[in-house]
């Protein structure tokens, strides 16, 4: 059975989904695995300080529960401890805060000053690549052949095969995955190659950082040398001006030099809102190429790998009853095989039984059976074209339009289709809920009207509704 701590990244991926951006950046973000135990009934987790693990016990841990419970299903207890290491440098950075603003009182030269200077910045060594995240631990299906192979011939020509390298789609498709085998087949065949992985929006905490600390010239220095820079939900720089202007003429330097640059966004450059355009010029002046949410034959071909990869053992009728209900993503889809397994472990067996699938999958995807009812009978192409059309247009998967997450994107989108099932396709309110896992037929008529209304005042807004309408009605 795969380490515990494997399953961790896809619980702090779970939670970015479910909560807001400032929630996540402020009490899950700075979260970290421990261990679990008492036979995985327990898991420890630890937290930056005592504030954030009163406000997360008394205050979010039903959200983190549930999000622990899709990749861990045996926990029942959780345990958050106070991270010393964070305490000391939370320390170290006040105390350098302070210096700066009295700086006769604490000279800036002080080895305390230099250290936390530089310890935002990793160092030449790190390039924070995941090692499950290579080229053979993916499976390449017909929905991303395309990116398969631009990220594979970029791996074997840095800064020559393409430049940049834009990867867009919905959240769980496979776009960091790659972008980080990137990464290790170049420093297979590149050994000396300076790569960095980023998050986007730990570049723009650096550069915050940089800016109170005074120590833009490290931070300038720092990206300007790297030769192979992946940095992952650039989307996170929208309305960021003082940093977008710093991230272009980062770009523009590498990009110069013929360093490699491959970036990853939940959207195609040109839909990213609060983006310069100067940037999203840059960002397309490359490849850009999208990953569609997976086929049923592309979802097959991932659960057969990586069940070998489990050793589990499951019939094809199950294989096909998973790829067929999990229709998402390949998060939602090893969530449910981490079920299986645990399901297996804990009853010593080797099999699972049909009745007990299902249980799994209704539990992974509540409100799924009304939801297939609806999308997947004859009657139901429409709608599922539909859904299809829209997740398309706005980068964003199935689960997300389907979904309960409130970002201000998502939930437009989720509203746009409601009023496509409502005027194109006659659907009544109480039908149109049960598509959206049984919602109040007074909240689509909430989404409606807001529709309704924006479309009267935005016109941009009614081309692209007519545009999806007439591009969903063709065969």
């Amino acid at each position: 059975m795969p380490a515990t701590k494997d399953y961790w990244p896809l619980v702090l991926a779970n939670l970015k989904d479910r909560v807001t951006t400032d929630n996540y950046q402020a009490w899950f973000s700075r979260l970290e695995f421990i261990k679990t135990s008492n036979q995985g009934r327990k898991i420890t987790l630890s937290v930056p300080s005592s504030f954030s693990k009163k406000y997360i016990q008394t205050k979010l841990k039903d959200q983190l529960m549930d999000s622990l419970n899709k990749f861990y299903p045996q926990v029942i207890h959780l345990d958050l401890v106070i991270n010393q290491n964070e305490i000391q440098q939370e320390q170290v950075k006040q105390q350098v805060l302070a210096n700066l603003e009295s700086p006769e009182e604490a000279p800036q030269s002080s080895n305390t000053s230099k250290k936390f200077k530089t310890s935002y910045l990793p160092g030449s060594n790190l390039n924070n690549l995941n090692p499950k995240y290579t080229f053979d631990t993916f499976v390449k299906t017909s929905n991303t052949e395309l990116v398969h192979n631009v990220t594979k011939a970029v791996s074997e020509k840095p800064g020559s095969a393409y430049n940049p390298v834009f990867i867009y789609g919905g959240v769980g498709l496979g776009k960091t995955h790659l972008m980080q085998a990137v990464g290790h087949k170049a420093l297979e065949n590149f050994p000396n190659l300076n790569i960095k992985y980023i998050p986007c929006e730990t570049f723009v905490s650096q550069f915050q950082i940089a800016i109170r600390s005074r120590t833009m010239d490290k931070f300038k220095e720092h990206y300007r040398s790297i030769e192979l820079l992946l940095i992952d939900d650039i989307q996170f720089l929208s309305g960021k001006e003082s940093t977008q202007e710093e991230f272009f003429h980062t770009f523009n330097l590498l990009h110069q030099d013929n360093k490699q640059i491959i970036i990853t966004s939940d959207k195609a450059p040109n839909q990213i809102a609060g983006i310069e355009e100067r940037l999203i010029s840059r960002f397309s002046m490359g490849m850009v190429v999208d990953i569609d949410t997976p086929t049923v034959e592309d979802r097959i071909a991932i659960l057969n790998d990586k069940t070998a990869r489990m050793q589990l053992n499951l019939p094809d009728h199950q294989i096909l009853a998973i790829a067929e209900r999990i229709n998402t993503n390949v998060r939602d889809l090893e969530g449910v095989l981490n079920k299986i397994q645990a399901k297996m472990t804990f009853s010593l067996k080797n099999n699972i039984s049909d009745n007990e699938l299902q249980n799994i999958l209704e539990v992974n995807d509540p409100g799924s059976s009304v939801k297939i009812e609806y999308l997947n009978n004859p009657s139901g192409i429409r709608t599922q074209k539909i859904l299809n059309t829209v997740c398309k247009y706005f980068g964003y998967s199935q689960d997300q339009i389907l979904g309960t997450g409130r970002q201000k994107d998502v939930s437009l989108a989720r509203q746009i289709v409601m009023w496509l099932f409502k005027y194109e396709l006659e659907m009544s309110y109480p039908a149109i809920g049960k598509v959206f896992g049984g919602r109040n037929h007074t909240t689509v008529m909430h989404a409606i009207n807001k529709v309704d209304s924006l479309t009267k005042k935005d016109t941009k807004l009614k081309q692209k509704i007519n545009h999806i309408k007439s591009t969903s009605k063709k065969d």
